[in-house]
């Protein structure tokens, strides 16, 4: 529900004002609450034994550095920045396929460890750092 109410919430048009300010802290309150929930997913992921311990480090410094992440790319799309939602769109996306990866032996078992985390993890910082890089840009 939170992911769904982030991706309205993200293209939505900007109003002006004092709505263009209650926008932001629904965004951002939004990605917060989001981001919670996907560190504690995680958590719970992690635990079952499955995840390598450098995901656990690397996600230790991911998760909260992609929620600032999706928030700049929910401002981009306030203003009008072509596709900027396809990063708070695929970020939560991927952190769940992993934590469902770290809780189910089946999956583990057809994805090994080592590269479901390297192209997981890859994607997730790739997807960390292009709205902040574009962010800049524009």
């Amino acid at each position: 529900m939170l992911y769904v109410l982030l991706l309205v919430a993200g293209s939505q048009p900007l109003e002006g004002g004092e709505a263009a300010m209650g926008q932001g802290f629904e965004a951002l309150f939004l990605t917060a609450s989001l981001w919670f929930v996907l560190a504690i997913i995680l958590l719970v992921g992690g635990f079952s034994g499955a995840m390598p311990r450098w995901v656990g480090m690397s996600a230790f410094f991911l998760v909260p550095a992609s929620a600032v992440a999706a928030f700049v790319a929910i401002d981009m799309c306030s203003r009008h920045i072509g596709g900027a939602i396809l990063f708070p769109a695929l970020l939560p996306l991927l952190m769940v396929f992993y934590a469902f990866w770290a809780r189910l032996p089946r999956l583990q078992a057809a994805m090994p460890a080592r590269e479901t985390s390297l192209y997981v993890w890859g994607s997730i910082l790739a997807l960390t750092i292009a709205p902040l890089g574009l962010a800049s840009v524009y």
